[in-house]
């Protein structure tokens, strides 16, 4: 029983080294590389322009939707 609960020990810290510390750093290092963090400006109206989504009121232009 010493055993399977070591071995839980191990794979819990491993899970935590991954979740906590790997993932955030991999994420840093890789914006570094790219010299460039996320566009945080970004708007739905973006897609639209875009052409990647119909502007709803553009759908509805005289018909009712029953």
């Amino acid at each position: 029983m010493e055993f399977i609960n070591r071995i839980q020990e191990i794979v819990s810290m491993g899970l935590a080294f991954v979740v906590y510390l790997a993932i955030p750093a991999f994420i840093i290092i890789r914006a570094i590389r790219k010299k460039k963090l996320p566009n945080n400006q970004y708007t739905p109206l973006d897609d639209i322009l875009d052409g990647k989504v119909r502007d709803p009121e553009e759908e509805t232009d005289g018909k009712r939707m029953d």
